[in-house]
Formats: structure tokens, sequence, C-alpha cells
């Protein structure tokens, strides 16, 4: 899936991965990042593309106290749902 951003999103969301400690430059345009503080926490594969993102994939994480650690739960299927955590996670500036 493809999320349209602008180029002060676009922007906002470079700094946001360039400085979460969650997140990992796999190249120059591709990032994996997981978000752990917001409502529904998740994991996203996210590549930079001409006029805009592209998501290679998307779910959210759940927590197993017996094991202390995430595993991948639901995948994210929409536009929608990304673009909400990403929000929530302050991603995509002001």
């Amino acid at each position: 899936m493809k999320l349209k951003l602008t180029e002060t999103q676009l922007g906002a969301l470079k700094a946001f991965l360039a400085n979460c400690e969650d997140a990992e430059a796999l190249s120059e345009r591709e990032y994996v990042a997981d978000l752990y503080d917001i409502e529904r926490p998740v994991s996203l594969d996210l590549v930079f593309v001409k006029g805009g993102v592209a998501v290679d994939g998307a779910a959210e994480l759940k927590y197993d106290e017996e094991q202390d650690g995430w595993y991948m739960g639901e995948r994210l299927e929409t536009p929608e749902l990304v673009l909400a955590a990403l929000e929530q996670a302050g991603a995509l500036g002001a």
C-alpha cells in the first residue's frame, strides 16, 4: 500500500525515523520502525518512493507477559490504520 504524504509530512517522517531509537535504516530509503508508545503498538516497514511512502509491511505488536517480549499480531491492511499510527506517534509533524 502507498501513503500519499505532503512534502512537509515526508520531511517530518524522515526526521522522526532518523531520531527514533526503535527505527532502523535498512537503506537510504527504507526503514523498519516499532512504535511502542501509542495506543495500538505497531511495527512498520516503510520505503520512501516518489510522491509518498510505500508500506511493505505493517502489523500490530502484542506483548506476551509470560515470555516478556513482543510479537507480531494482526496485519494492518489499510492506509488509514498506518496513518493513524504515525499521527499518534507524532511522526507526521504538527
